[in-house]
């Protein structure tokens, strides 16, 4: 840890919701000890007594906790006590809490300073796309009022060398201990939600993004304090999809098997490339994750099947375009969020963001 750091200034805040966050395979229940073996008058009996039949398997305790309550909502997440399906897989199976890098530096006073905190979940070979940003929209980050920080999984023992030198010369890789990979996107966006809860809660204001997205800092900055949105609470803002179908065809990108989600229609939901989410959703979604099903798709699983069970409004905003677009400086300026922006595409696209010449119409 990098001395200086938030958490040194503050000292460490009391066990929240995070502590919900079981490393891997807790509650999972453990095989009793084989009883020592008696005298033998009691061997022979034991012999001739007829043998007892197996017992059946127990059902692991955490298919019946009922996950602490929501500290800023006081709302509680309750599980069905019925057996669970033995391959029905649970967040608190697979989730690891904690961080190798953590970097409470980055988040100066837990936050209170701050206007926005800015999230950009990136892959661990993606250092180029990490430059891009750095060298385009995310110089915001060295206002005083914005921060921001590439949250990782676990990288490959190849690619450690590398993400150290670069974390060093830069210092924002938030690092988490679960394996990185394009299945394990709701892990590392828990893990982003741990990140905040644990050393950034006071920041009134995350964004969620890509580090394949260009997002526009002061626009966004706008948009949060507008009225209306202001003082808005319990509130996630972006390009919200409803009443769509959970693809069943397996060989989808966005496949989710009926024992992941067993209804028929998914929850209202913000996608995944950006979305704005007030302060006290994090720990309240960050609460509620262990006790449900792993849903592999982020987007749906945080903010549609954990905002819906903790009635958390999703409000659609057109500006999230979370799609490519036409890089005409006028969609630039005027949208919050563009995707599918390859890191050579960056520069044109700060470039026409501060173009001066060009006049849009409001």
């Amino acid at each position: 840890m990098i001395g200086g750091s938030a958490r040194s200034q503050h000292g460490p805040r009391p066990a929240g919701p995070r502590a919900a966050l079981a490393l891997r395979g807790a509650g999972r229940p453990r095989a009793a000890a084989a009883a020592a073996a008696g005298a033998p008058a009691a061997r022979r009996a034991a012999r001739a007594a007829p043998a007892p039949r197996p017992a059946p398997p127990a059902e692991p305790a955490a298919a019946n906790r009922t996950a602490p309550p929501a500290a800023s909502t006081g709302a509680t997440v309750r599980v069905s006590t019925a057996p669970r399906d033995p391959r029905v897989v649970l967040v608190r199976d697979v989730y690891v809490a904690g961080h190798e890098r953590p970097h409470p530096e980055l988040c100066p006073a837990l936050g209170a300073r701050l206007r926005l905190l800015v999230l950009v979940t990136s892959a661990p070979a993606h250092a180029a796309a990490r430059d891009a940003v750095r060298l385009t929209w995310g110089h915001y980050a060295a206002r005083a009022d914005v921060a921001l920080a590439f949250v990782l999984g676990a990288p490959p023992d190849a690619l450690r060398p590398a993400l150290a030198a670069e974390d060093a010369l830069y210092g924002d890789l938030v690092v988490g201990r679960s394996v990185d990979s394009y299945s394990n996107l709701t892990l590392k966006t828990l893990s982003m939600l741990e990140w905040a809860d644990t050393y950034c809660p006071r920041a009134p204001r995350l964004l969620k993004t890509d580090d394949d997205m260009f997002i526009n800092v002061p626009r966004l900055l706008e948009f949060a304090a507008a009225p209306g949105r202001a003082n808005a609470t319990r509130t996630i803002w972006g390009k919200v999809v409803r009443r769509s179908l959970p693809k069943r065809t397996t060989k989808s990108k966005y496949y989710l098997s009926p024992l992941q989600f067993p209804a028929r229609v998914l929850p209202d939901f913000a996608t995944g490339p950006a979305y704005l989410l007030t302060a006290d959703c994090v720990a309240p979604l960050l609460a509620a994750a262990p006790a449900e099903r792993y849903v592999r798709l982020e987007d749906v699983f945080v903010t549609g099947v954990l905002a819906a069970r903790l009635g958390l409004r999703r409000t659609h905003a057109p500006e999230f375009y979370n799609k490519k677009v036409a890089p005409h400086p006028c969609a630039v300026q005027r949208g919050l969020a563009i995707h599918m922006v390859r890191y050579h595409e960056q520069f044109d696209l700060w470039r026409k963001l501060l173009d001066g010449k060009t006049k849009c119409a409001s």
